[in-house]
């Protein structure tokens, strides 16, 4: 029964870090848009190269979740139970800080106009913020990555 509940919180897991992956790639998308229609100075924000610096470094954390993702997937379908904690826990971790990145991003990007609940993005900013800690917090998934390398014997 152990066994299957520690499974089972794996996934969940391993479904939170896709979801959370998502969630980063939408905020990147729409501000990405949003900063091309804004304009300050007579030009779209979005020509400015602090304002492009921010957005690719937010989506550079997502692209590199996104292979520790494919990876816990694969390991998630191939190994028996339990085996593949430690590739969930980074693909989690990964995925939920350049989500929660691309949050923040997107917020001071869009100024004032993200914290309105008018507006779609306070959705995705709260759903990134939720993620982030959801079936295991940064910290924890660290610990389980930390926990793994740890016990592997010494291949030198």
């Amino acid at each position: 029964m152990a066994t299957a509940a520690a499974r089972a919180a794996d996934w969940a897991a391993f479904a939170t870090a896709a979801l959370s992956l998502g969630t980063g790639l939408a905020l990147v998308e729409r501000t990405a848009a949003y900063v091309k229609q804004r304009t300050q100075f007579g030009r779209p924000i979005g020509s400015f190269q602090a304002v492009k610096h921010r957005l690719a470094d937010a989506l550079i954390g997502l692209e590199f979740a996104r292979p520790l993702l494919y990876g816990a997937a694969v390991a998630l379908a191939a190994r028996p139970a339990n085996g593949a904690r430690a590739e969930v826990a980074a693909a989690k971790v990964a995925a939920g800080e350049a989500a929660y990145t691309a949050a923040r991003t997107a917020l001071q990007l869009h100024g004032a106009l993200g914290y309105t609940d008018e507006y779609d993005l306070s959705l995705w900013i709260r759903k990134a913020r939720a993620l982030r800690t959801a079936w295991g917090s940064p910290s924890v998934c660290r610990s389980r990555v930390l926990a793994a390398a740890s016990s592997r014997p010494d291949r030198s």
